[in-house]
């Protein structure tokens, strides 16, 4: 029997990743377990968010990565490839970088691994592994179920669970439509729901980019979009599945009361929205057109308003510090933040992800700081600034994204929020939440390897402008 190792590699154990309270296991290898036969192997899945990896034995080694954490990931396949152990590398950053990949690891999987792990298992069984293989976008129906045994820790608060890939929205700072692709998929209702049941953990993310899909998505039409979520959370009540679910969605939940209602029934009680700026000009710079849809019909305090009020705490992206933002676009995003009461504040900094549109840009008008590739991933991590915009120096990001930041959270703004969210939700299971996971993020920001102790009095007077 072959021993397979998979390993989700950290850089460094300062994340969101590295708290209990926002803490979650890598998905897509428990779907590589789901996918490898276990009469011919032994699997053993090391996530370095929750345990360290000790280098045990192995026979084949399966390494995923995203970009901040791909130069650890190298670190690894290098310490097994000199034991002639074989390591095959995957995910967003070496489907994108598979030649730089190819230096550290002996072959590399390009895209959804489904249609492909048989065959990378069958040559190396048979000594003849490739470099390099293309995967196929399949349909979500006969998706296996992902080998969460393999992944129990206690470390673990939230369980994790898929019902859809692809994403038609095409922001040119994401990655995903690369990956995943711009056509929606969806899984069956039934499917998602028996795996559902079988998950332990009270807490459960769905790890979908947007749960509420797209109806313009081609293909499954509305199926992929608000009557399928329907249908979901219905079934989610009628077979009493009583768990607590955090989603990622766009700022188009907030426009259907009928199905916030049904959803906060069901048991969704986070909502994370990438609304990303409160700004027209930046949101058209980010291709993130159905906000700037929103943005000119004034709907955007609206929308958010009505999440809330169903019973549903929101976790507001944004991101600051592109082409478009000046000194006055923090005040005025903390503004936003505070008057529509968003709870749990997720603010970065403009990363442009290799395979995207925003890299391909930068790089070629020669604006990224640092090219020392792959040594240089390790800053990809949405919180440093890799390039200088046009109107802000790069150290102006910086006091900008500390002086929003520690305005948020702020003593009084806390206790305030507190009960902001307790009234309008009025759950005291969303407030809870919230402080839980206001508090992963806050110590994420203060433990963060870029962190200054600016002196607030001095940024107050940069920042804290009368229009």
């Amino acid at each position: 029997m072959y021993t397979l190792l998979l390993i989700n590699p950290v850089e460094k154990k300062s994340s969101l990743g590295a708290y209990k309270s926002s803490s979650m296991p890598p998905l897509s290898l428990a779907y590589i377990a789901a996918l490898t036969p276990e009469d011919k192997y032994k699997i053993i899945i090391i996530d370095e968010n929750v345990e360290s990896l000790g280098y045990p034995n192995a026979d084949i080694v399966g390494i995923t990565s995203y970009t901040a954490h791909v130069r650890r990931a190298y670190e690894i396949a290098q310490v097994y490839r000199k034991k002639s152990v074989p390591v095959v590398m995957g995910g967003i950053h070496v489907s994108t970088m598979p030649d730089e990949a190819l230096n550290y690891c002996d072959a590399v999987v390009i895209g959804e691994a489904e249609s492909i792990w048989h065959k990378v298992l069958d040559d190396f069984e048979n000594k003849c592994l490739q470099s390099k293989y293309n995967a196929e976008r399949l349909p979500l129906e006969n998706m296996p179920f992902p080998k969460r045994e393999y992944m129990q820790n206690n470390r673990y608060l939230w369980g994790t669970i898929l019902t859809s890939r692809g994403c038609p929205m095409d922001c040119n700072f994401c990655s995903v439509t690369r990956f995943n692709g711009r056509k929606f998929r969806r899984r069956k209702v039934e499917d998602v729901i028996t795996e559902l049941s079988d998950i332990k953990s009270k807490f459960v993310m769905f790890v979908d980019d947007n749960i509420i899909g797209h109806e313009s998505s081609g293909g499954d039409g509305d199926n992929g979009g608000k009557r399928w979520l329907e249908q979901f959370f219905r079934a989610i009540i009628k077979n009493k599945i009583k768990k607590y679910f955090y989603v990622q969605a766009s700022l188009k939940l907030g426009e259907d009361l009928r199905l916030l209602k049904l959803a906060y029934k069901a048991g969704v009680r986070i909502a994370l929205l990438g609304i990303e700026s409160v700004e027209l000009d930046s949101l058209k710079i980010y291709n993130k057109n159905l906000n700037a849809a929103y943005i000119k019909k004034h709907s955007y305090l609206e929308l958010i308003k009505n999440i809330r009020k169903s019973g549903i705490v929101i976790v507001g992206c944004f991101i600051l510090g592109c082409d478009n933002d000046t000194v006055q676009s923090f005040k005025k995003t903390l503004d936003f933040i505070l008057e529509s009461r968003i709870d749990i504040l997720q603010i970065t900094k403009p990363t442009p992800l290799p395979g995207t549109k925003f890299y391909n840009e930068l790089y070629e008008q020669n604006r990224i700081v640092d090219t020392n590739y792959p040594d240089a991933w390790k800053h990809y991590t949405f919180t440093r600034m890799l390039f200088k915009p046009q109107w802000l120096e790069i150290k102006e990001v910086y006091q900008g994204m500390h002086y929003v930041k520690k305005n948020f959270y702020a003593s009084r703004t806390k206790m305030k929020r507190f009960f902001q969210t307790l009234l309008d939700t009025k759950s005291i299971t969303s407030a809870i939440i919230m402080l839980v996971l206001n508090s992963s993020y806050e110590k994420a920001f203060f433990n963060s390897d870029i962190y200054q102790n600016y002196d607030m009095r001095e940024l107050e007077k940069k920042f804290n402008f009368k229009n």
